[in-house]
C-alpha cells in the first residue's frame, strides 16, 4: 500500500513545488522574463484548472488508495494537467507563443473562457463517471459475459499469434501510408481494416506484459518475450515518427504492472514520474528531428522510410546533449499548450460554423456516430467525418499539421456552450459503464502473481 496520507500530502506539495520551480527555471533560461509581458493575467485561471484537474489525485492520495489508471485520475495526469495546467503555464509565462494566438479575438475574454470550458468539462467528466446508473448498467452487462480466468501458460501461445498478426498488419499499414508521418491521397477500401488489425500489436503487448509481471519466476521464455516486447515497441516508435509513441508504450507497460501487482507505492510513483518525463523529452527530440528530415507527409517505400529513421538517429547522435535537451524542452513547451488551440475554437466557432459545412466537417460527432460502425469494404465511399487538413486550414490557416481539437472544443463546435458539460457528463457515464464491464470481463482487480 501507499505511505500514510500525511506523507502523501507532503509529497504532493513537493511535486507541485518542483513543477512550478521547473517552469520558472525554464522561463528564466529562455529569457522569458526579460521585457516579456506574457499572459500573466491567466495565472489564476491556470491554478484554478490545476486545482480542479488535480483534485481526484489528491483525494485518492489522501485516502491512501491512489490508482493512476482510475479513469478520471488517468484523464487528470495524462491529459488535463499537462495540457491545460502546465500547458497554460507555458502560455502565461510566454514560453509558448504559437502564431495562431493572432486568431484569438479579444484574448482577455476568450483565453479565460477557454480555461472555464476546461474546468466545466473535467467536472462534467467526473460527475458522469460517478453516476450510479452507469455502474449498475456496467455490472448488468458484465455479469452476462464469460468469466475468463486463464493461466499464463494458456495465454502465451495465442497471444504470440495475435502479436504476429498485429506486426504483419502494422508493416502493411506503414507500407500503405496509413501509419507514420505520411498521408494517403485517397482512403482505400481496406485501409481501415488494416489499421484496426494493426492494433492487435497493442492488445498482444498488454497481455504479454501482464504475463511477465504476473510471473514469480523467470525462465528463458520470459526473456524472449521481453526482447520481443521491447524490440517491437522501439521499432514501432521509431517508424511512427511522432512525439508521443514512447508515452503510449510507457502507459501500456505501467497499466499492465498495476493490473498485475494491484497496488503501487511512493517509490514506483516517483520512478514512473521520472520515466514519463524522460519519455516525453526523448519523444520530442526524436519526433521533431524525424519530421524536419522527412519534411512532408508524402508516402514512401519502406526502404526509403527506414533510411529516414536511420538518418534521424544519426542526426540526434551528432548533436551534443545540451542541444538535444534544448530542442526537447522547446518542442515540449509548444506541444503541452492545449489551451491556445482551444481558444482559437472558442473565439471563432460561431463565425466559422457556416464554412464548416462547405469544408465537409460540420456536425462531425453526429456523422461519426451514424457511420462509424459501417466498414469501408461495405461502403467504399464512406465520408471522412473530419479531415485534419481541412480543419487546420479553416481554423488555423495551415493544413500541413494536425492541431488539437480537444473534447471541449469538439463539443462546443457541434452543440454550443451547453454541449460541453452535457457531452462530458455523457462521456464520463460511458467510461463508467465500460470500466465495470472491463472489470467483470478481465478480472483485473483481483490479480495475484502466478508462478511461471
Amino acid at each position: 500500500m501507499l505511505a500514510r496520507p500525511d506523507r502523501m500530502l507532503y509529497a504532493i506539495g513537493l511535486l507541485w513545488g518542483v513543477v512550478l520551480l521547473s517552469l520558472i527555471a525554464i522561463a528564466w533560461l529562455f529569457g522569458i522574463f526579460e521585457g516579456q509581458a506574457g499572459y500573466s493575467y491567466l495565472l489564476p485561471w491556470c491554478f484554478a484548472t490545476g486545482i480542479v484537474a488535480g483534485f481526484p489525485i489528491v483525494y485518492q492520495l489522501y485516502y491512501d488508495k491512489f490508482d493512476p489508471f482510475h479513469p478520471v485520475v488517468f484523464a487528470s495526469w495524462s491529459y488535463f494537467l499537462p495540457g491545460f495546467f502546465i500547458g497554460g503555464m507555458t502560455l502565461a509565462l510566454g514560453i509558448s507563443q504559437p502564431y495562431y494566438l493572432a486568431y484569438v479575438l479579444d484574448e482577455k475574454t476568450n483565453l479565460p473562457l477557454s480555461f472555464a470550458y476546461v474546468i466545466i468539462g473535467f467536472t462534467g467528466l467526473g460527475c458522469g463517471f460517478l453516476l450510479p446508473i452507469g455502474k449498475r448498467l456496467g455490472n448488468i452487462v458484465g455479469d452476462r459475459l464469460p468469466d475468463w480466468n486463464w493461466s499464463p501458460q494458456q495465454v502465451l501461445k495465442p497471444t504470440l499469434i495475435l502479436m504476429a498478426l498485429g506486426v504483419t498488419n502494422m508493416i502493411l499499414a506503414f507500407t500503405f501510408g496509413i501509419l507514420g508521418y505520411q498521408k494517403v491521397e485517397e482512403i482505400g477500401t481496406f485501409d481501415g481494416l488494416v489499421y484496426m488489425l494493426s492494433l492487435f500489436w497493442l492488445m498482444a503487448s498488454f497481455v504479454l506484459w501482464l504475463y511477465v509481471f504476473r510471473s514469480e519466476k523467470f525462465f528463458t521464455r520470459h526473456y524472449l518475450v521481453l526482447a520481443l516486447l521491447v524490440g517491437t515497441a522501439v521499432a514501432k516508435s521509431a517508424f511512427q515518427g511522432n512525439r508521443g509513441s514512447l508515452i503510449t508504450v510507457f502507459i501500456l507497460v505501467a497499466f499492465a504492472y498495476v493490473s498485475a501487482k494491484g497496488t503501487i507505492g511512493l517509490k514506483q510513483t516517483f520512478v514512473g514520474g521520472l520515466l514519463i518525463v524522460g519519455a516525453l523529452l526523448i519523444g520530442m527530440v526524436y519526433g521533431t528531428t524525424f519530421r524536419s528530415l522527412k519534411q512532408t507527409q508524402d508516402t514512401m517505400s519502406m526502404d526509403q522510410y527506414a533510411v529516414v529513421v536511420g538518418d534521424t538517429f544519426s542526426a540526434i547522435g551528432s548533436q551534443n546533449m545540451g542541444d538535444n535537451l534544448s530542442k526537447g524542452f522547446g518542442a515540449l513547451g509548444d506541444r503541452l499548450d492545449s489551451i491556445s488551440p482551444l481558444a482559437v475554437i472558442v473565439s471563432n466557432y460561431e463565425q466559422l460554423a457556416p464554412l464548416e459545412e462547405a469544408y465537409g466537417f460540420s456536425n462531425n460527432i453526429w456523422n461519426e456516430l451514424a457511420v462509424f460502425a459501417i466498414p469501408r469494404m461495405i461502403w467504399p465511399d464512406k465520408p471522412v467525418t473530419i479531415d485534419p487538413e481541412k480543419y487546420g486550414d479553416l481554423y488555423f490557416n495551415y493544413a500541413d499539421t494536425a492541431f488539437a481539437v480537444t473534447p471541449m472544443g469538439d463539443l462546443l463546435r457541434n452543440f454550443g456552450p451547453w454541449g460541453v458539460p452535457l457531452g462530458m457528463i455523457f462521456l464520463g457515464f460511458v467510461i463508467g459503464v465500460g470500466l465495470m464491464v472491463a472489470i467483470q470481463l478481465l478480472s483485473v482487480g483481483s490479480v495475484t502473481p502466478i508462478p511461471g
